[in-house]
């Protein structure tokens, strides 16, 4: 009888010790599945790092064409679908306002998921990623493609003053800048209509520094038809005297 209770008991602690140890995986792995919680403005994370920052600079100080235009669409509509999940995705536009206030600066909260449903709503998920995520910047994009000049091309500048951001330091693990521009650099500061064209080098590696370090840069020339007597050949050898001189990771694509 004794043994029968014994034995008894030892299937009942180990029924138990099932359940509880049931409870507890279950428990640790909506713990460990649960989303962030998200910036109501931004939508990055507030309970960890930020995975990462794309930055889009539309150069919209020489004039291009209605054509011109949807090749912007796509490129950007192609570097945000790049973005991963808690990675941040900005739009600035180089223009004759030169602000560097961020057009669309938006964290990507990720595709609605059973976990994130199950801890916000299939509702609230669905508009973060959708409306506030794609359909926000896709609304951006209809006016940066709009053609626009200004007097001066102060791209690297413009550039220098993204470099080392709040959040787009070198704490960011995945930095990525894009810049959609005919690359003429005309200022104050170097003009590469100036006949100099090496000194580019110079101004470069003074103006981004260490702070480009670990920056993945990707250029898309924007052949617009007018050359102000200085080819692409000779814009984009400058430019990769430049880049080469800080040794900048970096790609050049040609977009018409």
């Amino acid at each position: 009888m004794r043994r029968e209770r014994d034995a008894a008991n030892r299937r009942y602690a180990g029924f138990t010790a099932g359940v509880l140890f049931s409870v507890l995986a279950v428990t640790l792995t909506v713990w460990l599945l649960r989303p962030a919680d998200l910036d109501a403005a931004t939508l990055c994370p507030t309970n960890r790092p930020l995975a990462g920052h794309t930055v889009v600079i539309v150069d919209r100080t020489d004039r291009w064409t209605q054509a011109m235009g949807a090749a912007l669409t796509q490129l950007v509509e192609n570097a945000q679908r790049d973005t991963d999940k808690y990675e941040k995705f900005s739009i600035v536009s180089l223009d004759a306002n030169q602000s560097v206030h961020p057009l669309f600066s938006i964290c990507n909260p990720g595709e609605p998921t059973f976990w994130s449903d199950l801890y916000r709503g299939r509702r609230y998920t669905t508009r973060d990623f959708e409306e506030r995520f794609v359909g926000a910047a896709e609304r951006i994009v209809e006016q940066v493609r709009e053609p626009s000049e200004a007097r001066t091309s102060p791209i690297v500048e413009y550039v220098h003053r993204w470099l080392g951001s709040d959040d787009f330091n070198a704490s960011i693990r995945h930095r990525r800048l894009i810049l959609v521009s005919d690359t003429r650099q005309n200022s104050s500061l170097y003009s590469i209509y100036s006949d100099a064209e090496d000194q580019l080098s110079d101004v470069v590696a003074r103006q981004f520094g260490p702070a480009a370090e670990g920056v993945a840069f990707d250029v898309y020339f924007v052949a617009h038809g007018r050359d102000h007597n200085v080819s692409e050949d000779e814009v984009r050898s400058a430019w990769d005297h430049a880049f080469g001189r800080i040794g900048a990771d970096y790609s050049w694509r040609q977009i018409s």
